[in-house]
């Protein structure tokens, strides 16, 4: 049985919030193909202040990746505007049995920026049929190598029990590690985790109502207008499915 894309969703974003909740209380996911959903989630968040990361999904049919070409002009523009902030994500299992034997959810999935995909579409082309090669880390037209990828749990950080503190003291000091961003606010200590300030890092979308600043960066999205101007018209279109949004309260974390 085909692992369907909207399955791969639903363990993906539901594995993910509970891997980030010791650290961040109360993430937000909300959806990004319906102009109606988009502006309720913007809004919802924009009172709280903190990083919105978009993630687009992509299953496997007959052992490729399609990626279409009007939807990665789209997140392309996005990260443009905020770097390290829009990413494909990737199953590596195709079948849904295959996927239930896998021990760790963020190790068999696979991601990368939308810009790398530039290399994969000629001047007409409007879709790419992608092999996504684990041993090789690449994404392979044919034979050839194409796009690097990386493990899910190497872009954003591993959350791995038992050795939860021991991974964060290392990726603690990761360049762009999403857990350090958890672990920003955490009550770490020099001597504890060390941690680097996420708005150096540029992770993810600053939102913040009005135009309170958030780190160094980009102007934060302070209207679900603005929002909705940095999708572009017709975003419900080229967008697509399995799109969403996830918020991360700059204030929603953990006391040790």
């Amino acid at each position: 049985m085909r692992y369907a894309e909207k399955s791969f969703e639903v363990r993906f974003c539901a594995a993910l919030t509970a891997a980030i909740m010791p650290m961040n209380r109360n993430p937000k996911w909300f959806g990004l193909t319906q102009a109606q959903e988009r502006k309720v989630g913007i809004d919802t968040v924009l009172g709280i202040g903190g990083r919105l990361l978009i993630f687009q999904f992509k299953a496997k049919t007959d052992g490729k990746i399609r990626i279409e070409k009007d939807q990665l002009d789209r997140l392309s523009g996005i990260e443009k505007a905020h770097r390290n902030s829009t990413f494909y994500i990737m199953p590596e299992a195709e079948d849904i049995f295959a996927a239930g034997k896998e021990k760790c959810l963020f190790s068999t999935s696979w991601c990368a920026s939308p810009s790398k995909f530039a290399s994969a579409f000629t001047a007409t082309q409007k879709t790419a049929d992608l092999h996504l090669n684990p041993a090789s880390s690449l994404l392979e037209r044919g034979t050839k190598p194409l796009i690097s990828i990386e493990k899910t749990c190497a872009r954003f950080g591993c959350f791995c029990p038992p050795s939860a503190h021991a991974t964060a003291r290392a990726l603690g000091h990761t360049k762009g590690s999403l857990l350090a961003f958890l672990l920003r606010d955490w009550g770490a200590t020099d001597h504890d985790i060390p941690l680097p300030s996420f708005g150096d890092q540029g992770l993810g979308i600053p939102v913040q109502r009005e135009s309170a600043k958030l780190g160094s960066g980009p102007s934060p999205i302070s209207s679900s207008e603005q929002f909705e101007q940095l999708l572009g018209e017709g975003a419900h279109k080229n967008i697509g499915r399995g799109a969403y949004g996830l918020f991360l309260s700059a204030s929603a974390t953990s006391e040790r």
